[in-house]
């Protein structure tokens, strides 16, 4: 049979699955799991600053040492399933809705892959304002982020990344895997800082959303069968 003659949505529900499929797949929607509940305790661990400005971002951190660092590694962990639960929407999306679920990938990826590595800037800031008088380590923590190559790994980056979640999710949902209610706590992450622009509310209130989109895309994973997760086809092995 030809190319051109060959029907392009016959893949089987009946797909070979191989042996570490199971294995795979649980451990993307563990990771997802995890990451969702990290993610949120890291927000909700957070000291955050109550005023705006550098100095008070700084002092928020010096306030109670201990706590800002577990936040930061909370945070740095929990951002690690970010990329399982992004390869796991695609896989939701590699039948139906390709074209969303590639635009959502393709936004999403890049800073998916840096942002727990920006967590390192806590620890530095916070050595920067214990050993520094409050001018100087309000001077040297703007200089480092006037840097004009410092965009790149984060700012457009990591916006390009929630809108990309949010265009996976609906292509997922579209393609019958997903429920469109989590995805919308995407933008709303996006949104809330507007609404309540600072303090504990905010963090917590974009630490819970972004932790429940993680966590339901792992619950769902979890709950796909392995022929579902092989061939991209909802229902296949039910």
């Amino acid at each position: 049979m030809t190319a051109a003659t060959a029907p392009a949505a016959t893949f089987p529900a009946d797909v070979p699955v191989a042996p570490a499929t199971r294995f795979r797949r649980r451990a993307v929607g563990a990771a997802g799991v995890v990451g969702g509940l990290l993610t949120a305790a890291g927000f909700a661990t957070t000291n955050w600053e109550t005023s705006t400005g550098t100095l008070a971002y700084l002092d928020s951190l010096v306030a109670d040492p201990i706590r800002s660092q577990v936040a930061a590694l909370l945070l740095h962990y929990g951002y690690m399933g970010i990329v399982p639960v992004l390869l796991a929407l695609a896989v939701m999306t590699r039948r139906r809705h390709r074209v969303a679920g590639n635009v959502g990938f393709g936004l999403a990826v890049g800073g998916a892959l840096a942002l727990p590595g920006l967590l390192v800037t806590d620890f530095y800031d916070m050595a920067i304002r214990r050993t520094l008088p409050a001018d100087q380590a309000v001077a040297t923590s703007d200089a480092a982020q006037a840097l004009p190559l410092g965009g790149f790994l984060g700012g457009p980056l990591i916006m390009a990344t929630f809108v990309g979640m949010t265009v996976l999710g609906l292509a997922a949902w579209r393609a019958g895997f997903f429920h469109w209610a989590p995805t919308l706590l995407i933008p709303f992450a996006l949104v809330f800082p507007i609404v309540v622009p600072i303090g504990v509310v905010q963090g917590i209130g974009q630490g819970i959303a972004l932790g429940v989109f993680l966590l339901a895309v792992g619950i769902t994973v979890l709950r796909m069968t392995d022929q579902e997760w092989v061939s991209g086809t909802r229902g296949a092995g039910r």
